[in-house]
């Protein structure tokens, strides 16, 4: 059963409750300092509460603690509560989590897209549901910007990576690369990961602007890369000659969008992921039902988009 999420929401300022009894619900996320992941736990918290139900949020110290975070599912499975859902530093990761908390009598969810129904059943778990973008359209809606806006040809585009083994980062590029073959086949594509951090994003961009200084576009698979990649650009002086797309729509990349740093960011919407994780858990528990997979709005968001402030799918972007 495939869902695609595209009406508004009211949001909540409200607090959340930190213990967790045993009739509770357990929230693994990522990097506690990525605003992407602060968003999700504060939809997560605030629909917690308005649902009257028990919450924990865990949070790691960074994207790629794989070892944290199946250290925090064991300590979650020991709460033993009604449901988890973990967004994975990997699918592995992910796999070896859901497997354990299901032994344990434990109803399992993925957020972010990171472990898909399929994947889950092949490892003798039935999901109960995943919701979160679809990673390899955000790839392809960078790419249908670049067709749209770009009128040069041929294009030299750089492409800054996410950290090796994320499987959404690896949709975001490979969605990317299959459409632009499709759209402009003469583009020439170079990529290198920047593992999701903005000052190896500026390191990598610099080194890259000294070989290549004519490159057209960069496409970052975080935003975080894109203002990295943006402030490299800008030392170079090539700020009015390269266009820099990311991908999150975060609060920084607004206000580089409004300031003409960033060209675009294809958004995603980790508020309403996190809200719609707590809903669909309250329903699971509720009915039994597994297997729901649920897709979020990535609006393509620019300067014009923001101003004109027309468009209801705004309302979802914090």
């Amino acid at each position: 059963m495939k869902r695609v999420i595209l009406s508004a929401v009211l949001f909540f300022l409200l607090p959340f409750t930190s213990a967790l009894a045993n009739d509770g619900y357990v929230f693994i996320l990522k990097a506690r300092g990525n605003p992407y992941w602060t968003s999700m736990a504060e939809g997560i918290q605030e629909t917690s509460k308005l649902n009257h139900i028990q919450a924990v949020v865990y949070q790691l110290e960074n994207d790629r603690a794989a070892e944290e975070q199946l250290n925090v599912c064991m300590t979650a499975i020991e709460r033993k509560p009604k449901l988890l859902a973990i967004s994975a530093v990997t699918p592995s990761v992910g796999i070896q989590c859901i497997k354990k908390a299901a032994a344990a009598g434990i109803i399992v969810a993925d957020m972010d897209s990171n472990i898909s129904v399929d994947a889950a059943k092949a490892a003798g778990v039935s999901l109960a549901y995943t919701v979160g973008s679809d990673n390899f359209l955000i790839g392809q809606e960078a790419a249908e910007y670049v067709s749209k806006t770009a009128t040069k040809r041929p294009l030299k585009i750089f492409v800054l990576e996410g950290a090796a083994g994320s499987i959404p980062g690896q949709k975001r590029v490979d969605g990317f690369r299959a459409k632009l073959k499709e759209l402009i086949p003469t583009a020439n594509v170079t990529s290198l990961s920047a593992e999701w951090d903005m000052l190896k994003a500026v390191s990598a961009t610099s080194d890259l602007l000294l070989r290549q200084p004519d490159v057209d576009i960069i496409y970052a698979a975080n935003d975080k890369m894109a203002l990295g990649a943006a402030e490299a650009v800008r030392s170079a002086g090539k700020q009015d000659q390269i266009a820099i797309i990311g991908v999150d729509g975060t609060s920084d990349a607004r206000k580089a969008i409004m300031e003409g740093r960033l060209s675009a960011s294809v958004a995603q919407l980790p508020y309403l992921i996190g809200k719609r994780a707590v809903e669909l858990g309250v329903e699971v528990v509720k009915n039994g039902k597994t297997g729901i997979v649920e897709v979020t709005a990535t609006p393509v968001l620019t300067k014009a988009m923001i101003e004109a402030n027309t468009d209801p799918v705004l309302h979802y972007v914090r």
